[in-house]
């Protein structure tokens, strides 16, 4: 049927069919509507919340730790690697003649065959933090005695 046809059947309807045709459409574009628009709406709401709470604990954690950075110090002094290994390690109670260091340009491979493990995580710590030496890589060994390790460490700037 072409517009001229559908107008000329529309004239031809009395006031009540024409009425009740407009109420059956509205009807029908209501249900559409729910359908396809306010029922996954309503649906996806709960979904929508649980994201927007991992959002906000996601957002909680990197304040955290925004707050957590700001506390560090923001440049790391520059001694000598040698040096700053040694100070480090008198700081928490190691002893230079405790260990063997081989410097080697950036790079240095710190042995100490048996300290306390809590010794050694401050020195990764102070090693990171005040002077921008970083574990390359290690290998931490239980000893006989409790709470001591053998620590082999390469450290690099």
């Amino acid at each position: 049927m072409d517009g001229a046809a559908l107008r000329d059947r529309w004239s031809r309807l009395d006031a009540r069919e024409r009425r009740w045709l407009v109420v059956g459409a509205a009807v029908v574009a209501a249900s559409l509507a729910y359908a396809f628009a306010w029922h996954p709406l309503v649906r996806d709401l709960p979904r929508a919340e649980r994201e927007a709470e991992r959002a906000q604990a996601r957002l909680a954690r990197a304040q955290d730790a925004v707050a957590i950075a700001a506390t560090r110090v923001s440049t790391p002094a520059r001694q000598p690697l040698d040096a700053a290994i040694r100070g480090s390690m008198a700081r928490h109670g190691i002893a230079a003649a405790d260990a063997s260091l081989e410097i080697a340009g950036a790079r240095a491979a710190l042995t100490i065959p048996s300290v306390r493990f809590a010794a050694i995580v401050g020195l990764v710590d102070t090693l990171a933090r005040e002077h921008a030496v970083h574990v390359v890589d290690a290998t931490i060994t239980a000893r006989v005695e409790t709470g001591r390790v053998r620590a082999e460490l390469s450290l690099a700037r």
